[in-house]
């Protein structure tokens, strides 16, 4: 008999802290269909536009609308509901004229941020692996699930440090080094959230790992790991955050 694979069906208790859900109203909820963001770290398309910005008040009044080729996430028309979208991903209304970019809040929830139409052109990725690959090219594996293939007498970049991505072509605009003075936050952890500007880098050593000093935008500093940094700016951030974490 052949395996199954993993299970379609996903209880609302069981759901990801990302998620902003009342966990006891139902009993199931829609899982994300596998794609470039993992489980614990996306939201389906249907709950950003059901639950979270209130556009539609039905699953059925969600597929319409994106039947009707009325959403794009990163420059791209998306048609499912069970589509997963997860940080830093920019999700456009063409309709309305809206455009929001998905950040993490201090709850370590995903939440959408209202961008300028100048915004929606780019999205910040981080680079989670390092590969040489037959040639001699380096093939960078971004969060998100892209990938970067780095020409010959390209920069060599490194893992932890942010590339400006076109949209929807997904072209290099630019990049972040890890480096002090740079504008980062963490992405999990119990400091998730907060946004501030670097400090110091602590290398890692034989046991430990690296840590990263933050001062943040509301005057605290903290250490994180710098598995959980994200870099999102140099002298200032490169994308919009929300005001209610830069004070």
């Amino acid at each position: 008999m052949g395996s199954k694979g993993g299970s379609r069906h996903l209880k609302r208790l069981a759901a990801p802290r990302s998620w902003l859900i009342q966990r006891k109203e139902k009993k199931f909820v829609e899982k994300p269909s596998p794609g470039p963001h993992s489980l614990e770290n996306s939201i389906t398309l249907g709950h950003l536009l059901i639950n979270i910005l209130k556009y539609c008040k039905t699953k059925k009044e969600a597929k319409h609308v994106l039947n009707e080729n009325l959403v794009r996430v990163d420059g791209l028309i998306r048609q499912k509901t069970d589509f997963p979208i997860g940080l830093m991903d920019v999700v456009e209304f063409p309709t309305f004229g809206q455009v929001y970019r998905i950040l993490i809040d201090e709850k370590q929830r995903l939440i959408p941020v209202k961008i300028d139409l100048e915004e929606k052109n780019f999205k910040l990725c981080r680079i989670e692996s390092k590969t040489i690959i037959k040639g001699g090219l380096i093939s960078y594996g971004l969060h998100d699930g892209r990938t970067y293939l780095a020409p010959k007498e390209g920069e060599n970049f490194a893992r932890g440090w942010s590339l400006k991505i076109s949209l929807p072509e997904g072209k290099l605009l630019g990049h972040i080094p890890l480096r002090e003075g740079v504008v980062a936050g963490a992405i999990a952890g119990k400091n998730c959230g907060r946004w501030g500007i670097v400090e110091e880098i602590i290398p890692p050593k034989a046991e430990t790992e690296g840590l990263v000093r933050i001062n943040s935008f509301q005057g605290e500093k903290y250490l994180t790991p710098l598995r959980y940094v994200f870099i999102v700016g140099d002298d200032r951030p490169w994308i919009k955050l929300p005001q209610e974490l830069l004070a």
